[in-house]
């Protein structure tokens, strides 16, 4: 892949000399005890993707027991001033860290000089959370909430189920009635990534923030369901989960089995959401129409701006 590994390991060595990880752990530890649980990255280039790995890294190994850490993605950045009290900023590169500090927020910085220093940023994340997990008080090495999704989807398959329906107006106006932190808003997409997905997210989740002040949180399905899964079922119960659907065509046979990857897709997705209302939680669904998912998006954030 033409990657150094010489230089990510010497990074990695570099960072176990150091006590980085044991800090940020126990700072983001106390800082979550103290309300500000929404772990924001702003990750410059040419590290952008580090966002993903470190999002499951912080949700499946700390959401659980009712406590956690929520890590917030590549949301659209927005004015230092109008983020919510629950946020804890770490800047990979410094990038506005000047106007969140002087907003009042905390800000942990780190560089990144070079792709290599990835060897570095992997250790210190993984013993900080190990850490952070010590200070909740919980085993960030666990994951109790992930299997009843699948237990929900493995019935779906055996036995069938209604498809769900969706939201109305009305059932969209009670998920997001009263949406402001600590709450956070979590975006769950059942539908074929690409980049015009990602944009028309980003504008979906900025008109929530922008309106609500809440966190948010985007993730593709059923990827999500093993990296902030774990959250949403274990974490503290602060969360609101829209989640949306859209088929593309054609299916594909499973080999071995009496079902596609639609079929599939729409049983994990029905036991999630099953799942998420089996803990008391907010969650509703929308079917995106037509042939261009990104485009359909865009359609129902009008809708939801009306909404809010």
């Amino acid at each position: 892949m033409g990657a150094d590994v010489r230089g990510l390991l010497h990074s990695a060595g570099v960072a176990e000399s150091s006590d980085d990880g044991l800090w940020l752990g126990i700072a983001i530890g106390e800082l979550a005890l103290a309300r500000r649980d929404k772990l924001t990255f702003l990750v410059d280039p040419p590290v952008q993707s580090f966002g993903l790995w470190v999002e499951q890294l912080v949700a499946e190994s700390t959401g659980k027991q009712g406590t956690g850490i929520v890590p917030v993605v590549d949301e659209p950045p927005g004015d230092a001033r109008e983020y919510g009290p629950d946020r804890t900023f770490v800047c990979l590169g410094g990038r506005a860290a000047d106007a969140l500090g002087r907003a009042g927020h905390p800000v942990i910085v780190r560089e990144i000089r070079a792709p290599e220093d990835l060897g570095r940023m992997f250790f210190v994340s993984e013993l900080a959370v190990a850490t952070a997990g010590w200070v909740l008080g919980i085993n960030p090495f666990d994951q109790p909430d992930v299997q009843e999704a699948k237990d929900n989807t493995a019935r779906v398959l055996a036995y069938g189920t209604p498809d769900q329906p969706d939201a109305t107006d009305e059932d969209l106006r009670a998920l997001l009635a009263g949406l402001a932190p600590p709450s956070y808003f979590a975006l769950l997409a059942f539908v074929a990534p690409s980049e015009e997905f990602d944009t028309a997210a980003a504008k979906l989740r900025a008109a929530v923030r922008d309106a609500t002040g809440a966190a948010t949180a985007f993730g593709y399905g059923p990827r999500y369901l093993h990296s902030t899964g774990q959250l949403h079922k274990g974490g503290p119960p602060t969360g609101r989960f829209l989640q949306v659907v859209h088929d593309s065509e054609p299916d594909i046979d499973i080999p071995g089995e009496s079902y596609g990857f639609t079929r599939l897709k729409h049983a994990q997705a029905i036991g999630d959401l099953e799942t998420l209302r089996g803990h008391g939680l907010p969650a509703e669904r929308i079917t995106l129409d037509g042939d261009d998912a990104a485009a359909a998006l865009q359609a129902f954030t009008e809708r939801l701006r009306r909404v809010l």
